[in-house]
């Protein structure tokens, strides 16, 4: 009987021990669950928004950049601002004329910026202070872009400058007339590529020029609708092809150099597309709310359903895809496609209407009620 009671307690205590062990590695596996950390994961928020007492409620539709540590954005009360990155400290501001409606740009030393009076303005960084500021006859909607010492501007009023990025002065302009219904009054951000330039306009045309001296080689019209057919959209070069359309019809694959038609995709898109899977794929946010995915011969290989608000931007992020929309929600993509965590903005009038700005730690966006997001 002692025999029997010792054989009992050997076996009791084996179950206890083997019992423990479990649970521990249960223990282990749930707080391995709590430690997860969202891919959007909140940093820091910023109110930007201006003083009003009633009306409509102001909408932001500029875009934050990420450089070197420091995140510049502007708010809503004609301050253009940088802050520290890791902790939203403000580090100087500077008075603008204006509301800022575009993406500021860094060109060497120089962080360049334009609000929507049509005043530019390029900071010099290793200074602290102004190295020019000039004005344009329209407001700066489009993210300026440079090449070959040039500054490149798309107004709103349908102009395109070709300026001296170091001095600011003037070198050619174009000047597209576009009647007044025809347009939403948002401008492209051009594409440079081969000493060619490439932008739309409000019109429904898309337009090549010589890079030095703004000769029109050749234009296309992309919708032929008759009202709201601008063609906003940046447009991206991929397989050797650019990739633009208007809102108001489907995407075209353009050849470079003669402007014909390679292939029409059948999804509206307002937005840049991004490339993936190490630039053998593309996805595109479409009006209606759904990612597509294309591969190298442009055919549509997937689509995700994300919404019913159009896809304002995308970015790279922690090997998927963040995804911004004109609805109170932006998104995490993983890279099979699935939703992995949907952000809610917190108000149904939020929406992101400018574009995102990213490094290899932070991501940054303003929605339109003002509220600068950056995570981690």
């Amino acid at each position: 009987m002692k025999l029997y009671r010792n054989i009992l307690v050997v076996i009791a205590m084996a179950t206890l021990l083997a019992s423990c062990s479990s649970i521990k590695k249960v223990t282990s596996m749930l707080e391995g669950k709590k430690l997860e950390v969202d891919p959007l994961t909140l940093t820091w928020t910023k109110n930007l928004e201006p003083s009003y007492e009633s009306g409509n409620l102001p909408i932001s539709l500029s875009s934050p950049l990420i450089a070197d540590g420091i995140l510049y954005a502007a708010d809503g009360r004609g301050n253009f601002n940088a802050y520290n990155v890791e902790n939203g400290r403000l580090i100087w501001t500077h008075k603008i004329k204006g509301q800022m409606t575009s993406a500021p740009i860094i060109f060497e030393n120089l962080l360049i910026f334009g609000d929507d009076t049509g005043r530019v303005y390029a900071r010099d960084l290793n200074k602290g202070e102004l190295a020019y500021e000039f004005d344009l006859d329209g407001g700066i909607d489009s993210t300026p872009v440079t090449a070959n010492g040039r500054l490149f501007i798309h107004t709103r009023n349908h102009k395109l400058f070709s300026i001296d990025v170091y001095t600011g002065r003037v070198i050619w302009s174009y000047k597209r007339s576009v009647p007044y219904y025809s347009t939403v009054q948002r401008a492209s951000t051009p594409l440079i590529l081969d000493g060619r330039l490439y932008a739309g306009f409000a019109d429904g045309y898309f337009v090549c020029f010589s890079l030095e001296e703004g000769q029109v080689l050749w234009e296309r019209r992309l919708s032929p609708g008759q009202k709201f057919v601008d063609v906003d959209m940046r447009p991206v070069i991929f397989n050797e092809k650019i990739l633009v359309g208007s809102v108001d019809d489907r995407t075209e694959v353009i050849v470079p150099k003669s402007g014909v038609l390679f292939k029409k995709l059948n999804f509206r898109t307002n937005r840049a597309g991004l490339e993936i899977g190490n630039g053998q794929n593309m996805v595109f946010g479409s009006v209606n709310g759904e990612l597509i995915y294309i591969d190298k011969q442009f055919q549509e290989y997937k689509r995700v359903k994300l919404s019913d608000e159009a896809v304002s931007s995308l970015a790279p992020w922690k090997g998927g895809v963040v995804v911004t929309t004109v609805g109170k929600t932006a998104f995490f993509i993983d890279s099979n496609g699935m939703i992995k965590q949907e952000f809610d903005l917190g108000s149904a009038y939020s929406a992101v209407f400018g574009h995102m700005s990213y490094d290899d730690e932070f991501l940054a966006f303003i929605s339109s009620r003002y509220r600068l997001y950056t995570f981690r």
